[in-house]
């Protein structure tokens, strides 16, 4: 059964006394105030979920107060909702579906209260008004996509049990300058952290142990980076376009540096790979226009299967290799392209 009480239209479930705020024929607009509960025929339904799509392109839309009683928000129930700049959500929610807020790009602040648990993918991508978020403690994973787009926002702190920076989790955050991540944190996906172009420092906790391709991609403020010790790879383009990055520490047991992982690094001075690799991947250091000083520990040169770099790189960059082994690094593939090749001292 459908009916509609003070402008909010209500699927009914009559068998268990629960009213679902649905998608009106005649689009929300203004400021909307969803009760805890509504009665109907003298009876007495309490306001529970907001359905699917329920609010979606709402163009007028400018403020929302959630019932103490809404305990989910459904996917994209307020997506493409231009002008909505105030939600007030309530202490009873656990669950934000995918694309909820998405494009919501009026709202500024959103607190979450401390009973949320799931955050669908692209609840809040592309909000590009958003300044400040206030993160459940509960919350499990950033799932991906989550601050797509929030150009806006400046600040992120992460509960103490998210164990996962999902994929563009903030991609294209180009306000956020700091970022506090929980120990027991255990991976940061692909691209999770790209084009946040004035974050300058971030610290990884010593329980991370992924992080995936690309995932700082485009930190061009980013100056200092340190690998975490259960993290054996740097994958591709990690550290890609990290313009101003100065300092980059590579603990002992790193095995691979992949393929552009330090593609336009172009203010690093110096590199040192550790004597474990033993493969470096395509272009690796392509475009380190201030590269002087490329230290290689590795007893037996690492494979490469093309170029790690590009002539000016190889023409310009002191290889330094261990000694004795600066004969086998001039017949090494790739590595022979070296023009200076000296022993560590």
């Amino acid at each position: 059964m459908i009916t509609k009480i003070d402008n909010i239209t209500y699927l009914l479930d009559s068998a268990k006394k629960v009213a679902t705020v649905t998608k009106s024929l005649e689009p929300y607009s203004g400021a909307v105030v969803i009760p805890a509960s509504v009665e109907v025929g003298g009876v007495e339904y309490q306001v529970a979920d907001i359905l699917d799509e329920a609010f979606m392109d709402c163009a007028a839309l400018t403020s929302v107060v959630l019932g103490d009683n809404i305990d989910s928000v459904g996917i994209s129930a307020f997506e493409g909702c231009a002008q909505l700049s105030a939600v007030t959500f309530n202490s009873a929610l656990h669950m934000i579906g995918m694309q909820a807020f998405k494009g919501c790009g009026s709202l500024v602040e959103v607190v979450l209260p401390p009973n949320v648990l799931v955050i669908g993918r692209s609840a809040f991508a592309g909000c590009v008004s958003l300044e400040k978020v206030f993160l459940p403690d509960n919350l499990v994973s950033i799932e991906p996509s989550l601050f797509d787009g929030c150009r806006s926002l400046a600040r992120i702190s992460v509960g103490d049990v998210v164990d996962t920076i999902g994929e563009y989790a903030f991609c294209g955050c180009s306000s956020l300058c700091e970022v506090s991540l929980p120990q027991g944190l255990l991976s940061v996906e692909g691209w999770a952290f790209r084009d946040c172009s004035s974050l300058r420092a971030v610290e990884l906790p010593s329980t991370v142990a992924a992080v995936k391709k690309g995932a700082f991609w485009g930190c061009s403020s980013l100056e200092e980076f340190s690998l975490p010790q259960a993290v054996n790879m740097l994958d591709q383009g990690v550290l890609a376009n990290c313009t101003s990055l100065k300092k980059v520490t590579l603990h002992d047991g790193v095995l691979s540096i992949g393929y552009g992982a330090f593609y336009n690094c172009s203010a690093i001075e110096s590199i040192t790979v550790p004597a474990a690799v033993v493969n470096v991947g395509d272009q690796a250091f392509r475009s380190c226009r201030s590269l002087k000083e490329l230290r290689v520990m590795c007893e037996a040169a690492p494979m490469c299967s093309a170029d790690i770099a590009d002539a000016d790189v190889y023409s310009r960059t002191l290889l330094l290799v261990p000694q004795g082994k600066v004969g086998e690094y001039g017949f090494a593939r790739v590595w022979n392209r070296f023009g200076n090749v000296e022993e560590i001292a």
